[in-house]
């Protein structure tokens, strides 16, 4: 094969391994810095509004990592945690938020605060300044959720909702520990019932419980409790704690063995000793205990100890349930879909045919739909691209789950130049470019400004510097809001800054004069697309090439 034939192949898979190393770069130095914040995110000093004699915190909790307030006397006036790890993979809109929650000594949730967010500066602003969506979460405990649907910020909904799904997933982990009880499971206990053990890690799938390793690190079953889902349930005068040894699988139960009881010590010692019942729910599976009929199935308690053996049997129960409804589903079914992402669906159908088609030579059609994105995809979906939601999902993620429409809409316009040669984004899904078009053709009063070659030149520059500005700022840390490098956010007059306005004006007076002004001598993300633009079977790499390149690798070592 001809070596012009092979070249337009390997330009291009340059280009997205380009775009590939980008991302890994921006990930590392992002995520690195982020490690040394979240080390220095809960002192003393931060916390003396909620706990005004704090002197100091003890260690974090491995099972769900609060840490007690204490005292100068050590006594503990209540406990402190972040929503971190959990939230650090839920995408707002741009990325993931962490907020400080702080509890009472009964654990119940008295206080909240946005520690830090790396979602959009405006969208941000928005969520902060609704102080409903923060003083909804107050009274909850782990494991309970509020009674109504969350009350979700108008004009930041996937910020705001990411932000309730973390402090919801730290509930839900708490939920695997308990104030009342709080010893967590031993290797020795395990071991009673399992003498093969030699090691407990904590479980990814059931919180609050312990995957059982052999010596050779084989897994042979998991370790749970009944605690605190059993909590509330009392026998005679209190409630039980029960070990619950599972099958490997996490289907069957194994063997169960009583750990602390505030019941009577007497019944307590009546059920501890009637080994007929400690077996009577042996290779159970869970679906069978969660629906288990107690009178139907003949099962009847200790004698002398019934109150406190029907507890353990409902703290069971409970539990078995508790643990299905926590089994991990399909990706499928994780996603969100919203209406938002049918309409962005729908765009990309519509900008295939005009950009793919000879429907585009339809004037009034073409019209129709650059009329359409502007309404739709401007004014009122609102998701636009832009350099502030790129970076964000190269540094934490995309928004898979919660924005599927507009993740997909993402990767239309970074591959689209890569396989067509054609700027699917910009001439045909952009709000901001369709208005420009829609002025350039409509606005009959202004006459077209022929920019001189040499300015030309310079300004068709300025985008590609831009695009390096932003790499820097957010490799490194720096103080730049890259919203308000751009005019997106002007199409949601709620959330907009007065630069983003202002970008946005200038850019669609300036078409009237030089069509698509802002396109051609403004867009860091438009750059970023001609970047990776198929120009044909001539196609090279160039200048820009070379120099990003370069800007990545020096970047890398200094990050």
């Amino acid at each position: 094969m001809p070596a012009s034939t092979r070249r337009p192949y390997w330009i291009r898979l340059l280009r997205l391994a380009l775009l590939g190393a980008a991302v890994l770069v921006i990930r590392h130095a992002v995520q690195s810095r982020e490690t040394l914040e979240a080390a220095a995110a809960l002192t003393p000093e931060r916390l003396r509004d909620f706990f005004p004699d704090i002197q100091s915190l003890g260690e974090a909790n491995p099972a769900n990592g609060w840490r007690a307030a204490l005292d100068a006397r050590g006594q503990t006036m209540g406990y402190v945690t972040t929503t971190a790890p959990e939230s650090d993979r839920i995408i707002g809109y741009a990325g993931p938020s962490r907020c400080l929650l702080v509890f009472d000594l009964k654990g119940v949730l008295t206080g909240i605060r946005l520690l830090k967010s790396h979602d959009t500066t405006d969208h941000v602003a928005e969520v902060v300044a609704d102080r409903e969506f923060f003083r909804q979460f107050k009274g909850l405990k782990p494991g309970s959720a509020p009674t109504e649907p969350p009350h979700m910020v108008t004009g930041a909904t996937l910020t705001s909702a990411a932000i309730a799904q973390g402090v919801m997933e730290k509930l839900g982990r708490a939920a695997g520990t308990s104030l009342r009880f709080p010893d967590e499971i031993t290797l020795d206990e395990v071991r009673r019932l399992e003498p093969a053990v030699e090691k407990l890690v904590p479980s990814k799938h059931h919180r609050g419980g312990f995957d059982v390793l052999d010596a050779e690190g084989k897994s042979i079953g998991i370790a749970v409790r009944t605690s605190p889902t059993a909590d509330t349930v009392v026998g005679y005068k209190g409630p039980t704690d029960t070990l619950m040894l599972l099958s490997a699988d996490g289907a069957t139960l194994r063997r169960i063995a009583l750990r602390r009881s505030y019941d009577t010590k007497r019944y307590v010692a009546y059920v501890t000793g009637d080994d007929y019942f400690l077996n009577l729910f042996n290779q159970s599976t869970l679906e069978r205990l969660a629906d288990l009929d107690f009178k139907e199935a003949k099962i009847e308690g200790v004698s002398g100890a019934t109150e406190t053996s029907w507890a353990v049997a409902e703290g069971l129960k409970q539990r078995a349930r508790s643990l299905l409804e926590a089994q991990p589903t399909g990706w499928l079914r994780q996603i969100r879909w919203r209406w938002q992402d049918t309409g962005h669906v729908a765009v990309l159908v519509s900008a295939l045919l005009m950009a793919l088609t000879r429907l585009r030579g339809i004037a009034w059609l073409r019209h129709a739909h650059h009329a359409g994105l502007v309404i739709y995809g401007g004014f009122i979906a609102g998701e636009l691209l832009s350099q502030g939601l790129l970076t964000g999902w190269a540094a934490h993620g995309t928004p898979w789950k919660s924005a599927p429409g507009l993740l997909l809409l993402g990767v239309v316009a970074l591959l689209g130049p890569v396989f067509t040669g054609k700027q699917l984004y910009c001439h045909h899904i952009c709000a901001h470019g369709a208005l420009q078009q829609l002025l350039a053709r409509r606005v009959g009063f202004a006459k077209r400004w022929q920019v001189p070659p040499k300015m030309d030149r310079w300004l068709s520059r300025l985008p590609f510097a831009l695009l390096g500005l932003v790499l820097i700022s957010v490799c490194f840390g720096l103080a730049v809001n890259l919203n308000a490098l751009e005019p997106f956010d002007a199409y949601i007059f709620r959330v907009a800054g007065s630069a983003s306005i202002a970008i946005a004006l200038i850019g669609l007076v300036a078409s009237l004069f030089q069509p698509l002004a802002y396109c051609k001598y403004g867009c860091p993300t438009g750059a970023l697309f001609k970047m990776l633009r198929f120009t044909g079977t001539n196609d090279r790499l160039g200048p820009r090439d070379w120099l990003a390149a370069g800007l990545l690798a020096v970047v890398a070592v200094l990050a």
